[in-house]
């Protein structure tokens, strides 16, 4: 099992747990409590609290993106599962990036994507992925809550699960010093640079929801485990929100694959790969802050293999 995890050549944090039990929980040049940019795995935590505002009543999965987001185009066929499915058949324009030039808030953010959103009638129901989706979902929960996402992510998982090596990526250097996170670095002209950090809070901020939060892998596996068998939501809701249709799989930011659950972040120097089973029992987190352009779509088949292959061990 090491020395298949050893083969992807990661330079940072692996942890495996198998029935319950620790089996390896290791690192390269990093330490076993490091924090990294999750990216997107974050989108299992985000559409999670969105389930949470429909428990409440707050929202139903059948309410119109329009309801809050009138101007969005074609937001009066896009329903709230469509967005937590990737399948509203939005995209930003081609040519254009999430998020305002220069970060102002989370508000002007969203008014900027707002203005860039396009819309594929076509694509209504069909899979595709894209951030967009899960940035209008944190802006509905901010309408319905009158709180920041950071607050929601807050009072969700932070504070009720004392995560210690979890923060958000534009907090205080000191706040992220105190959670044990390391900078991304990109290998350019064959050595590995450091990604400008003022580069990967702009991206944090436009990924609002997707991708602007550091966890160490023992505070990502708590977090996942919490999400699947916890009190966070009910059993009624995991099965709605964490069962998706083929091709993909997706819904609810995992690919719920017969087996196990995937996902998988990358982006400002970072790799995160999550594999659980449903019960959380059995569970692979790798982290990295080395990355190479191109080679993440290998290393997921990979990591996808080595769970699989973890399943069959006794």
């Amino acid at each position: 099992m090491r020395q298949a995890i050893h083969r992807l050549g990661i330079k940072g944090s692996a942890l495996v747990i198998k029935d319950g039990i620790p089996w390896l929980n290791y690192a390269t040049d990093n330490k076993t409590d490091t924090s990294y940019l999750i990216n997107s795995v974050q989108k299992s935590m985000t559409a999670t609290m969105v389930m949470r505002e429909v428990e409440k009543g707050k929202l139903s999965l059948d309410d119109s993106l329009s309801k809050f987001y009138p101007t969005v185009p074609g937001a009066e066929y896009v329903k709230i599962r469509n967005l937590l499915n990737m399948t509203s058949g939005l995209d930003i324009q081609p040519g254009k990036k999430l998020g305002t030039k220069k970060f102002i808030s989370d508000k002007k953010n969203i008014e900027h994507d707002v203005k860039y959103t396009v819309f594929d009638k076509n694509m209504l129901g069909k899979w595709h992925y894209t951030s967009v989706n899960y940035v209008y979902l944190c802006g509905i929960m901010s309408q319905l809550e009158n709180k920041s996402y950071e607050q929601l992510f807050r009072e969700t998982f932070i504070q009720p699960l004392n995560l210690k090596h979890t923060e958000f990526l534009w907090s205080s250097k000191a706040k992220l010093k105190k959670s044990n996170w390391v900078p991304g670095h990109e290998y350019v002209d064959g050595e590995f640079v450091r990604v400008k950090h003022s580069k990967a809070v702009k991206a944090a901020h436009n990924e609002l929801g997707a991708g602007s939060i550091v966890m160490s892998n023992h505070d990502l596996a708590k977090t996942i485990k919490y999400i699947l068998t916890g009190n966070v939501l009910t059993k009624q809701s995991r099965d709605i929100l964490f069962t998706g249709k083929a091709p993909s799989y997706y819904n609810g930011g995992f690919y719920n694959k017969p087996q196990f659950k995937v996902a998988n972040g990358a982006g400002e120097g970072y790799y995160t790969f999550m594999r659980s089973t449903k019960d959380a029992k059995t569970m692979i987190v790798i982290q990295n802050n080395h990355t190479t352009s191109g080679k993440f779509g290998e290393m997921k088949k990979r990591v996808t293999s080595i769970m699989s292959m973890l399943l069959t061990m006794d």
